[in-house]
């Protein structure tokens, strides 16, 4: 069944996200899993042999996202997923909150990813696609509080994009009568009423990232079609495609996306938690491996399992994540992490500039060191220098965060997060 924009509105203003009667990925989560025999070859080494480089804050994160998906296209991948939590370290995974907070969430992620072309100078060429109507009219508007539709208010988060914002399930009568029954604002005349998913694509479209296309199978469907027509490249921002990888769609679009579309997928970013007394993750960073990081006693993570291939979840979760192995302590070899530097300087000469330089000149030191280390220039083998570049200016961008940098150096993070905290128990 289609989850038109009407319904994916009215999941904004309901409180769970498992929904009798949709096709959702609580309902795929719950269907037959079946397995695959994909031939995976599996890396095994000890816990003190693998580097294990997972980021520990938000803005770390979305300078790896940055790094491995510009690695990826350089590479000639043209078919991209990113998928990770939303919050850093051992957060939640898509589909674990209330709908209307998590799309709120979303929309805010996937601006901070979207910021990488507007560095780079690429934005006007990238057209950003969100599951709806309903969506992408909050994205470009924002959406005042409702407090008959339960519509909490949300700031636009797109209205200043340079590019052009779309959306991927039709936008019809009952879907622009729902978002007017729920406070959405209706789309500008020129995007309203499109019905098809490539009706507004433009020859000089570049590339597309499609925001958050999980809520059912039609919206990743119209992400196929999408691809079929134009085939630009694509990056699917959290996208949830293990509700596809694990359900069970014996005919139709269902089939062909399962079979045909998303196995062609390649991942560049990628963060699955496992929860439990010990919990961990499935993480891959685009070109390394696939790795199984578990939580260890003492703080931190070890590298128990590394994939050349994607392993499947279940078979993760029942070797290291579940029965007996969750109530056991785990013995680590691996040398305690490292603690952070008060170094205060060194995110200033990653960029090569001096400590007072003004935002634009910390913009354009960003546009042509990155110009310089990127993957298309540098190669691969220099993305440690592209992703130092990238978390450097992440942080000295954000006023806040730059005073915070100049004063406890790589320790800000924690830093105002012990200011809060104390604060908060006042």
């Amino acid at each position: 069944m289609a989850l038109t924009a009407g319904a994916r509105a009215g999941k904004r203003a309901a409180a769970p996200r498992w929904t009798a009667g949709k096709t959702t990925r609580g309902c795929h989560a719950r269907r037959r899993r079946r397995k695959h025999n994909d031939g995976h070859v599996v890396c095994k080494a000890s816990a003190s042999t693998i580097n294990v480089d997972f980021p520990t804050n938000e803005d770390e994160q979305m300078a790896k996202v940055h790094t491995c998906v510009q690695a990826c296209l350089s590479d000639g991948y043209a078919l991209l997923e990113v998928e990770f939590p939303l919050s850093s370290g051992l957060g939640i995974n898509s589909g674990d909150t209330i709908a209307i907070a998590e799309y709120n969430a979303q929309q805010g992620a996937l601006r901070r990813f979207c910021a990488l072309f507007e560095w780079l100078g690429q934005s006007e060429n990238v057209r950003v696609f969100f599951p709806d109507a309903a969506e992408a009219s909050i994205a470009m508007q924002g959406a005042g509080l409702n407090p008959v539709s339960g519509q909490w208010a949300q700031e636009a988060t797109f209205d200043d994009w340079n590019g052009d914002v779309d959306y991927l399930v039709n936008d019809d009568l009952f879907s622009q009568a729902s978002m007017r029954a729920y406070g959405i604002s209706q789309l500008p005349e020129d995007m309203a009423g499109k019905m098809a998913v490539e009706g507004n694509a433009r020859v000089d479209d570049r590339l597309y990232v499609i925001g958050y296309p999980y809520d059912s199978s039609d919206e990743l469907v119209q992400v196929m079609k999408l691809w079929k027509a134009h085939a630009r490249r694509t990056i699917i921002f959290n996208g949830n495609l293990d509700s596809i990888r694990s359900g069970w769609f014996p005919w139709g679009d269902g089939k062909k996306l399962k079979e045909e579309f998303v196995p062609t997928i390649e991942t560049a970013y990628y963060v699955h938690v496992f929860k439990g007394a010990v919990p961990g993750v499935l993480y891959r960073a685009y070109p390394g491996k696939w790795q199984v990081l578990r939580a260890r006693v003492g703080g931190g993570l070890e590298c128990v399992e590394e994939y050349d291939a994607r392993p499947e979840l279940k078979e993760v979760a029942l070797k290291y994540f579940s029965g007996g192995l969750t109530s056991q302590a785990i013995t680590s070899n691996v040398e305690p992490a490292e603690p952070l530097s008060d170094d205060n300087q060194a995110y200033y000469d990653a960029l090569g500039v001096a400590r007072d330089a003004s935002s634009e000149e910390l913009a354009s030191a960003y546009r042509s060191k990155a110009r310089a280390l990127h993957p298309d220039v540098a190669g691969t083998e220099n993305l440690s220098d592209f992703y130092a570049v990238s978390k450097a200016y992440a942080v000295l961008k954000d006023p806040e965060k730059r005073v915070a940098y100049d004063e406890y150096g790589e320790r800000w993070v924690d830093a105002i997060k012990e200011e809060k905290d104390v604060k908060a128990a006042r």
